[in-house]
């Protein structure tokens, strides 16, 4: 049996709680996705994927349109102390060297491995070590005030350089990154519950319902009424 076996997905429903025991990386090539790993939720697309630790239970629901691919990692492909970090780690923040990567993927279909440029980042000595940390303390607390200064200090670098690395790295500026997670993070709310829409814009760090309305239409062409409703509907439609 080879030591990793890679897949191409898409979900048309709700996947149930799954657990095996390899270790698996779920990597969205297109669309956006529900996620739940170990009792936590997150939301998956282009810009943050997510690793499952062998026996972790995990579930996953798309709301229209998605592909991921998926790698399974048999025993002995991961050292001890980089499953442990990506298991610690749980979301991945992705690069845009790996997006391009992975964008080739989808276009081209499953080509060249991708887990070594993975592990060269997200390993616990890897390249992109710093920055993940910052982007996973933000994605647990969007709504927090992220300065430059903030998150420049969090990674222990000056304000310019933090800019030079979020632009090397993503392809984005450190304030575009904390808009995305905001985002992120008020998608999940608004189809994970029946909180008010102006109490998710204000804890996920709009200054009012107006600036989440304005950021998920751009994303999406839907207002968060519409995507609360549209993630009902598939809800109600994989109960059906």
């Amino acid at each position: 049996m080879s030591a990793t076996a890679r897949h191409l997905r898409r979900y048309l429903r709700p996947t149930g709680l799954e657990c095996h025991d390899h270790a698996q990386w779920v990597l969205p090539l297109h669309g956006d996705l529900q996620f739940e790993v170990g009792g936590a939720g997150g939301s998956l697309d282009l810009l943050q994927g997510a690793f499952v630790a062998p026996g972790e239970s995990h579930d996953l629901e798309a709301l229209g349109d998605n592909c991921c691919l998926i790698i399974d990692c048999h025993p002995g492909v991961l050292d001890d102390d980089t499953l442990e970090h990506l298991c610690r780690q749980r979301w991945l923040a992705l690069s845009r060297d790996i997006r391009r990567q992975l964008q080739d993927i989808h276009a081209n279909g499953v080509g060249m491995d991708p887990l070594p440029q993975l592990l060269r980042y997200f390993a616990p000595a890897g390249s992109g070590a710093r920055l993940q940390a910052l982007c996973m303390t933000i994605a647990a607390a969007p709504g927090a005030d992220w300065t430059v200064a903030r998150m420049a200090a969090e990674v222990g670098v000056g304000g310019s350089r933090l800019h030079a690395l979020f632009a090397r790295e993503f392809g984005l500026s450190p304030q575009a990154w904390v808009s995305g997670a905001r985002l992120r993070w008020a998608k999940r709310q608004l189809l994970a519950g029946t909180a008010g829409i102006s109490d998710i814009a204000l804890r996920a760090g709009y200054s009012e319902q107006s600036a989440l309305t304005r950021a998920l239409r751009r994303e999406t062409g839907m207002t968060p009424r519409q995507w609360r409703l549209a993630g009902s509907s598939l809800g109600q439609y994989a109960q059906g």
